[in-house]
Parts: structure tokens; sequence; C-alpha cells
């Protein structure tokens, strides 16, 4: 799955939606730039980068 194709989240500024698995190899490959969250509609998880994006989660 390619992070520029994910569906995207209308209720969390478009992020991409992701599965868990996939989700969690992007943290571990960014060695934890991203942290992921469960999306609070339900819309599977999303990644963000706590050091660039200062505002709160959805």
């Amino acid at each position: 799955m390619r992070y520029s194709s994910a569906l995207r989240c209308s209720a969390c500024e478009h992020r991409a939606i992701l599965d868990r698995i996939v989700a969690t190899r992007l943290v571990a490959e960014t060695n934890q730039a991203l942290v992921l969250y469960d999306c609070p509609v339900g819309n599977g998880v999303h990644v963000r980068n706590p050091n660039f994006e200062k505002g709160p989660i959805a």
C-alpha cells in the first residue's frame, strides 16, 4: 500500500486512512518521528509528526 494513494479521512484533515500494521511500519521506518493514533470517528489509524504539527489531534 502506498501512503499517497490511501483513502482519506474527511473528519481528520484528510489524513490517510491506514490499518494498524501499515501505520506501525511507517512509525518504525521514520525512527518514531511519526506517531500513530486511532481515528476518533473509527476510520482506522492515522499518523502525524508531533514535532511539525503543533495543533491538537482532530
